[in-house]
């Protein structure tokens, strides 16, 4: 008797399908399976025929790859879009920035073999969330060859969506200054703080932009993105409360901390893609240390002048929960604007990341320490996000990376940079180790409850055979 799946609690049937088959759960005799070949003229050139669906499956394996989906989601997507129209014995992979198939076409003895390159990464939930559902409906035959090839077209040749072309120009700069301001009062500022980062972020968005708009590479951009932060938090430092200085450097460098590629890093070593966790995990790491020498390379000159920025203790963030509240919201909600999520989640994601900027306060009041607090609640906020994604049958990033945002570790952050700038090198590079330790437990977290929640229906689903 087949397995009855609850469709309603999956978040995208063509994936959970897909699924058993990339983990080796299902038997190597299964791997030949065709789906349905939604054509019939018969006298067509197959070769030809399954050429055309090699290079549609690809495209949409590098778009959902390149959209930011795991390695393993965009495996499926090929696997799902050739096996539908038509072609048997499937292989496909991604290796580092290449996703890549080998197949068979009806009828053919020669294998087709078809390769497509990432060449770029941006963070885009809405035009993941269509190819999405588009992988859906040519699961569920819903579209001929053609009108898949057309529907890709229209998905991924749009131009984005920004509301006229001098919005488009600081649409990233405005939104990483929204970032800035709602973290500034999570990391004890006041609306002087918010101010002085916002301006930070957009000066920073600005000077990335043009240096990537003139083929800079990203560890450049990423470290003179960072130093406006710097700059300011140099400037109001001889008015400003030191909690203020320490805030606005901490809001401005956050930002723009790769949280996205460690999450999607740990996703797919944890699915066995590990070539593509490498390949991302070093991009996390370039961009980690780019904004490392941004922000120490300016408090280093402010030190040799004689403006040095206050050396404080963490801020505790259980003494400030009234307007770092609020902040979590901002910054959760400006995140999700950032990497273009829906409008419909951006409730969601605030909640969550509200929920879970409440939660790592009261265990930091319990003594809980930084490791273990971030963990556990990340993985209840990945928990919460995959439980709502499942109920909309949708992705559970655009949930749950905003929600994590307000988690990010400022306090140990700043500590780390002011030892750097001041030279006590040893004591730096600790609190660096820290700093990456507590944003990987915050992948790891998300990653778990994403894998608890796919056992549990497998162990469902087993239970009604």
């Amino acid at each position: 008797m087949p397995v009855r799946n609850d469709t309603r609690t999956m978040p995208a049937p063509w994936l959970a399908r897909a699924l058993p088959r990339l983990r080796g759960l299902e038997p190597l005799s299964s791997y030949g399976y065709a789906g349905e070949l939604l054509h019939d003229d018969g006298g067509a050139d197959m070769q030809a025929y399954g050429a055309r669906v090699a290079d549609l499956a690809v495209r949409v394996g590098e778009a959902l790859l390149s959209y930011g989906a795991s390695a393993e989601e965009a495996v499926a997507g090929v696997l799902v879009t050739a096996e539908t129209y038509g072609l048997s014995y499937c292989e496909p992979g991604v290796t580092l920035g290449a996703v890549s198939l080998s197949a068979y076409a009806p009828g053919e003895l020669t294998p087709l073999h078809a390769t497509r390159h990432v060449r770029r990464h941006s963070t885009d939930y809405r035009s993941l969330g269509r190819l999405q559902a588009l992988v859906g409906r040519v699961s569920s035959h819903a579209l001929t060859l053609d009108e898949a090839r057309a529907e890709a077209g229209r998905i991924l040749d749009a131009p984005a969506d920004t509301g006229g072309r001098r919005w488009a120009r600081w649409r990233a700069p405005v939104q990483t200054g929204l970032v800035a301001a709602g973290g500034g009062p999570v990391f004890g500022g006041g609306p002087l703080t918010s101010v002085c980062s916002f301006v930070a972020g957009v000066l920073g968005g600005l000077l990335s932009g043009w240096l990537g708009r003139n083929g800079v590479p990203a560890f450049y951009r990423y470290a003179v993105a960072a130093m406006p932060a710097a700059v300011m938090a140099l400037a109001v430092s001889r008015f400003a409360p030191p909690s203020a200085v320490q805030a606005v450097v901490v809001a401005g460098v956050l930002g723009l901390l790769p949280t996205v590629t460690f999450v999607s890093a740990v996703q797919d070593a944890l699915a066995g893609h590990y070539l593509t966790a490498l390949g991302r995990l070093t991009d996390a790491l370039l961009v980690f240390a780019a904004v490392v020498t941004g922000v120490v390379a300016v408090l280093g000159v402010g030190q040799l002048i004689g403006i040095g920025v206050p050396i404080v203790p963490s801020v505790r963030r259980s003494e400030h929960l009234g307007a770092p509240g609020a902040g979590a919201v901002v910054f959760a909600v400006a995140v999700a604007a950032r990497a273009r999520t829906p409008g419909r989640d951006w409730l969601p994601a605030a909640l969550l990341g509200l929920a879970g900027f409440v939660v790592s306060v009261e265990f930091e009041v319990l003594g809980f320490s930084s490791l273990v607090g971030t963990a556990l609640v990340a993985t209840a906020v990945g928990g919460a996000g995959h439980f709502f994604a499942r109920r909309r049958r949708e992705s559970a990033l655009p949930l749950v990376v905003p929600g994590i945002a307000p988690l990010l570790p400022g306090g140990a952050l700043y500590a780390a940079l002011g030892a750097l700038a001041s030279g006590r090198t040893t004591l730096g590079v600790a609190g660096m180790v820290n700093v990456a330790a507590v944003t990987l437990a915050l992948a790891v977290g998300v990653g778990l409850s994403g894998e608890v929640g796919q056992l549990v229906r497998r162990v469902r689903a087993a239970g009604v055979r």
